[in-house]
């Protein structure tokens, strides 16, 4: 017979189910447009203002870091500091879950996912980089392209968001926070979206497996930042870095 602590969680699902499995997904969302849209917005104004210098990546930088640090329980209200590192999770907070798969195997599979969709990539057209004037504005692009992605969406859904969900129900949390981290992706178009989602859905299985097994989002993040640029380069850029420097 289940005790009461095990009840717990079940129990709390059916009496509010928006606040088990609602609040953390609209937070996670909140994170991640709260954070990719100034980098957005200033990246248009750079295009034609002072392009030949990166001030909208440097700008960037600085309030995803401001961003992360509050996010990470620095900063008012202290009241909810706790609780905003712990959600968080760049650091581990608790030994890491050693049941499953093991964290090799998943950052081998993450990488031979990262491989299969470079060499999709190649299938593509060559990009028109007619609208990134300047060498500076290129490379501010390409290397934000897999900071913003990789960071933030590390930090809003294997943190925020799956954490959020495995307060109550820890057995369904990794897959529900991959559902909406395809969904998060109808930015595409929908034609788009169905030909990327079961990879991005396994993709954020594993990763969400990886922020589990390490107690941390740490190597997720690292590995999303290198994986997007590898895949950009050597897929969409074809492996030519002359394409990041303007005429």
């Amino acid at each position: 017979m289940p005790t009461d602590a095990e009840r717990l969680p079940t129990e709390t699902i059916r009496r509010s189910p928006s606040r088990a499995y609602g609040v953390p997904i609209l937070v996670g969302l909140l994170i991640l447009a709260v954070g990719v849209m100034p980098w957005m917005a200033l990246a248009r104004i750079n295009a034609s203002v002072r392009p030949d210098l990166p001030w909208a990546a440097l700008v960037s930088v600085a309030y995803i870091g401001i961003l992360l640090a509050w996010l990470y329980g620095l900063g008012p209200p202290a009241r909810t500091a706790v609780d905003r590192r712990q959600r968080l999770r760049i650091w581990p907070r608790s030994a890491p879950d050693s049941d499953g798969i093991s964290v090799g195997v998943v950052v081998l599979l993450l990488g031979i996912m990262y491989i299969a969709w470079t060499a999709i990539s190649l299938l593509s057209p060559m990009p028109d980089l007619g609208a990134y004037p300047t060498t500076s504005y290129r490379w501010s692009m390409f290397i934000m392209g897999g900071v913003t992605a990789g960071v933030l969406e590390e930090a809003a859904f294997r943190g925020y968001m799956q954490s959020g969900i495995e307060k109550c129900d820890p057995d369904n949390a990794i897959w529900i926070t991959s559902v909406v981290f395809v969904a998060a992706h109808i930015n595409h178009g929908v034609g788009t979206l169905l030909v990327m989602a079961p990879g991005l859905f396994i993709a954020s299985m594993l990763y969400g497996t990886l922020a589990r097994r390490t107690g941390t989002i740490l190597p997720g993040m690292i590995i999303h930042v290198l994986g997007d640029l590898s895949r950009v380069y050597f897929g969409v850029l074809r492996g030519d870095g002359s394409l990041l420097f303007a005429n």
